[in-house]
């Protein structure tokens, strides 16, 4: 039988599925890894990171049997997580969390505020605070040394599959959150790569998503079960990889990701239309809708399960459940402020009010965001939930019941990993794109 291996690298956690290349899901296996705090900064040990990447692969591969061909890996991405290595490809730095932000000061002194301005017009996003262009010149400012021993500019995702293949490259949509790349070219940004000091020859290749970067090293595929005749795919970021896992295609249909963050993804077909509506763009598939807006909720599972562990203990996820189906629609009146982290320690409400409210108010936070993003033309007649919460029916539920509209899960948090595996096919020629790939799995998953 002929495989795949689809891996969704994500904030806190790796999920991986081994599929057939017929689309039959044959096994999932999902890995934690550590970060720690340093002067503000979510960091990573890139040895960590490339370990528990590699124990969550050979897992899946030590699932194939006799006579099976694992014929590709391809990952997705939360991203925006830089590290800098050396001549000899060792790391220089951690890997930099994409959490980790950098001061208004930073930034000012080192962006114009015309450069900020129309930042987000060349990348698609706005500069914020945080992620790698913005790190690199928090780095310029502080810590000029590092970019002179720096030999090569990359995220933890292109850094796998460096480790894997012994080749670099990067696709555009996993480069957006770099901020180092001209969304609508296809190419890195000259003028902003000059000012931080960084050569081309130091960064990935771009390429599209779907690319065939290579096979696996010799001595990766001995350690990892697997054969130096796998092909390594470039992925995308994590939230496009989430829509071809869960079908998730067309203008009018809107997939709801809750991962670390909460994430309205609208597939649409003009980048021009998409920058309008001032939301998140991103590139989307190969073949089909070109484009897609996204509106996060950064980090708001972070947030809810400190509400939780301050509310309720340290309690499962099945006893918070029974505790929110209990109560009303509305939680009688109680509602949470997620931009507030002063918790009161008796607000007079009962365990189960409590429970529901706490996501009964962050959909709230969608409601709001979905109302914002239709006056912009952005319609979700079609809403599908995926990651964290969407393998929770009573969660599900309340999201449905405060958006009203009816809200249906696909693969739920395994679908960024399906998508991957799905877009590894694409890559290497089994499926003509991701909706076909799609339309096989869903025939042999139902």
């Amino acid at each position: 039988m002929d495989l795949l291996i689809g891996l969704d690298i994500g904030t806190t956690a790796i999920k991986g599925v081994l599929t057939s290349s017929e689309g039959k899901i044959i096994k999932t296996v999902s890995g934690g890894y550590d970060y720690y705090t340093e002067s503000n900064k979510k960091l990573q040990k890139p040895d960590d990171f490339i370990n528990t990447c590699f124990s969550v692969i050979k897992s899946l591969a030590d699932s194939k049997g006799n006579g099976d061909r694992i014929l590709a890996i391809c990952s997705c991405c939360a991203s925006g997580n830089l590290i800098l290595l050396d001549k000899d490809d060792k790391p220089v730095t951690p890997i930099v969390g994409w959490q980790t932000t950098v001061s208004e000061e930073d930034k000012n002194a080192f962006f114009t505020k015309e450069e900020q301005s129309a930042f987000y017009k060349t990348v698609g996003w706005p500069m914020g605070s945080r992620f790698p262009a913005l790190y690199l010149a928090a780095i310029n400012i502080h810590e000029p040394e590092l970019i002179e021993k720096t030999n090569t500019v990359a995220m933890s995702a292109e850094y796998l599959n460096f480790c894997l293949t012994g080749k670099w490259g990067i696709s555009v949509s996993m480069g957006t959150p770099s901020f180092l790349i001209e969304q609508e070219k296809g190419e890195y940004n000259r003028p902003l790569l000059d000012k931080l000091g960084i050569l081309d020859k130091y960064l990935p290749p771009v390429y599209d998503k779907g690319m065939v970067l290579g096979g696996i090293l010799p001595e990766i595929a001995e350690r990892l079960n697997l054969s130096t005749d796998t092909k390594v795919v470039l992925g995308s970021f994590d939230h496009p990889s989430g829509a071809t896992g869960a079908g998730v295609f067309s203008e009018g249909e809107m997939l709801l990701s809750c991962g670390t963050s909460w994430v309205e993804f609208f597939p649409v077909k003009s980048r021009e239309f998409a920058i309008s509506t001032k939301g998140l763009v991103d590139r989307f598939m190969i073949n089909g809708t070109p484009y897609c807006v996204m509106k996060s909720i950064t980090s708001i599972s972070e947030k809810i399960d400190r509400l939780r562990e301050h509310y309720l203990g340290k309690i499962s996820h099945k006893e918070f459940d029974e505790l929110a189906a209990k109560a009303p629609f509305g939680s009688e009146g109680l509602t949470f402020d997620f931009t507030d982290n002063d918790y009161k320690t008796d607000i007079g409400y009962g365990k189960s009010n409590i429970a529901r409210a706490i996501i009964e108010s962050a959909a709230y936070i969608l409601k709001s965001n979905l109302e914002t993003l239709e006056k912009c033309g952005l319609k979700a007649k079609k809403i599908t939930m995926i990651g964290g919460i969407s393998n929770s029916p009573v969660c599900v539920r309340i999201v449905s019941e405060v958006l009203e509209k009816p809200v249906s899960v696909v693969n739920g948090q395994c679908a960024g990993a399906v998508g991957a595996a799905l877009l590894a096919g694409v890559g290497i020629g089994i499926y003509e794109n991701e909706e076909s790939a799609f339309e096989k799995h869903s025939l042999n998953n139902t």
